[in-house]
């Protein structure tokens, strides 16, 4: 017995290793572009040799995409997209001899915890900068915008998955804390749930590369895609998740003929690797400090699905005849691993999400405080279980337990969103567009800076007379400065590209509140001064 219980132990601790080695140090939850080459929205004198994106994390091998539009929103043949072998975190695709004019580099990743990274960026080939960057962008951008029709189908296998999961370790926990499984429906319970972790995760691995690479449902049984998505972090840990849906299959075929000890442990190490294949492909994996955040994510899951897991078995032993005997048996389970589930989860939501004051501000956080909210509920609704079991009340907590366990499937689906959310606000177009229109002398000036973050940005001004023509303006200057970092006037070179349109490129080093002030002189004697701040994020 001694050496089965060191055997399962080495394995155990083997496993784990494997699954660390899938798992990068340090990451920021959804791959984010540091720096490109060419830099974002800049004019470069000779055509460039490659697209280089650099990323805040690493990045899988496969599915990356880099593909390259001129000004006549025609795409451009260029070579394979690759990852370098020395830095992970970093693609290229090599370019063919460019025209001067303006391209849209349009880009597409898979970042460390399996989601889909993409993103868009101007750059122009020439002496002087023509304007039409943004233009541009905004028209393939529209071309190319398409919501993949297998987000809903990939939420709903998530779901099964997870909620399978937390059945199958819920079930198996209420019933082995007696000697064996009493009752013959808590075999059929956990037995479905192991076919629903199966149906889950397979849906999981055939979904991921259509989604991934912008497909739809003809490309679900394509096994290339197919092929790829197994060399990724997910596939890895999906398949080694089948491999332990397989184990718990034998667990459960030999659960009354088994001793209580040797089933029991390996039950327990076959529960927290198959709660790590979640961990090691999802948020945790990909998030800062993953290598501690990620136990505390199993301790969540592990935790969460003895809790409210076993909520769905006792609905089914509740019309039987020892339901108060089960309903203690949860009770106990549920005074130590409520309150561990609910910090657990709080600790790890706030590290995703990056803190109180920015919970609000993502798709994920507002799901993350309708989550917490409804794990209350059920705290409240237990509670009150256990004031009607310390009175006798049988029926009524039986009652209150399905409500618990409707309650739990709103959770589950919760949780499957949250998988799919990315925990970072991402940068939105807007959000990175600074513009105003400042008035001096009756002459309105609309002024706009883009993209306003660390690195190159286009600075456009445009002059006009309210109601009225004007006879072109013979000079605009624009400086930002940083006080806050004492950085004085950074001047900016202006070229026209229109009637009374000027545009020009700027490098922001810093982040910050900068300065802005644009000197326009409608005459040779006249100079109207504007002043603005930008707001430059890193």
């Amino acid at each position: 017995m001694r050496q089965r219980i060191i055997v399962s132990l080495v394995s155990f601790v083997a496993a784990i290793t494997c699954l660390l080695s899938l798992s990068s140090s340090s990451a920021s939850a959804h791959a984010i572009l540091d720096s490109s080459t060419p830099s974002p929205s800049s004019v470069v004198a000779v055509s460039p040799s490659e697209i280089r994106l650099d990323f805040n994390e690493q990045v899988e091998a496969s599915f990356g995409d880099i593909r390259l539009f001129d000004s006549k929103q025609r795409e451009i043949v260029i070579d394979e997209t690759i990852r370098s072998d020395v830095d992970n975190s970093i693609v290229s695709a090599q370019l063919p001899a460019l025209k001067d004019g303006v391209y849209v580099a349009v880009w597409r990743v898979v970042s460390a915890d399996g989601h889909p990274a993409n993103g868009a960026f101007p750059f122009e080939v020439g002496e002087t900068s023509s304007g039409n960057s943004n233009d541009l962008l905004q028209k393939i951008l529209l071309g190319l915008n398409k919501t993949s029709d297998l987000e809903t189908p990939m939420a709903l296998m998530r779901f099964v998955a997870f909620l399978s999961t937390m059945i199958l370790i819920g079930s198996a926990t209420l019933a082995r804390q007696g000697q064996h499984f009493s009752v013959r429906g808590l075999v059929r319970l956990a037995q479905y749930a192991t076919i629903g972790i199966a149906f889950g995760s397979v849906g999981v691995l055939l979904l991921q590369g259509p989604i991934v690479t912008g497909r739809s449902w003809g490309s679900v049984f394509d096994g290339a895609v197919l092929g790829d998505v197994i060399t990724t972090r997910l596939g890895v840990a999906v398949l080694l998740r089948l491999v332990l849906v397989v184990v718990w299959g034998g667990l459960l075929l030999s659960a009354v003929s088994s001793t209580h000890r040797q089933w029991k442990s390996t039950a327990v190490i076959t529960s927290v690797l198959l709660v790590a294949t979640f961990s090691f492909s999802g948020h945790p994996s990909a998030a800062p400090n993953s290598l501690f955040f990620i136990p505390i994510d199993i301790a969540h899951f592990l935790l969460l699905s003895m809790w409210v897991g076993a909520l769905f078995a006792l609905v089914v032993v509740s019309r039987t005849e020892h339901v108060q005997e089960y309903v203690q048996r949860f009770s106990r389970i549920a005074t130590f691993a409520m309150p561990v589930a609910v910090a657990t989860g709080v600790i790890q939501g706030l590290h995703l999400v990056g803190g109180v004051s920015a919970i609000t501000k993502s798709d994920y956080g507002r799901l993350l405080v309708l989550k917490t909210l409804l794990v209350l509920l059920v705290v409240a609704l237990g509670a009150r279980a256990r004031r009607r079991l310390h009175l006798t009340q049988t029926n009524s907590v039986s009652k209150v337990i399905q409500l618990e366990a409707l309650v739990v499937v709103v959770i589950v689906a919760c949780t499957a969103l949250l998988v799919g959310k990315s925990p970072v606000v991402a940068d939105s177009f807007d959000d990175l567009t600074f513009s105003a229109s400042l008035v001096q002398a009756n002459v309105v000036g609309d002024f706009s800076v883009l993209p306003t973050k660390v690195g190159a940005a286009e600075v456009h001004a445009i002059m006009s007379p309210p109601g009225g023509a004007m006879s072109p303006v013979v000079n605009v200057v624009v400086t930002f400065a940083l006080p806050s970092r004492g950085i004085p006037a950074i001047p900016v070179v202006m070229s026209s590209v229109g009637p009374n349109h000027w545009v020009g490129v700027v490098q922001f080093p810093y982040e910050g509140n900068w300065q802005m002030e644009i000197r326009v002189s409608p005459t040779k004697n006249e100079t109207l001064l504007y002043k603005s701040e930008v707001e430059v994020v890193g």
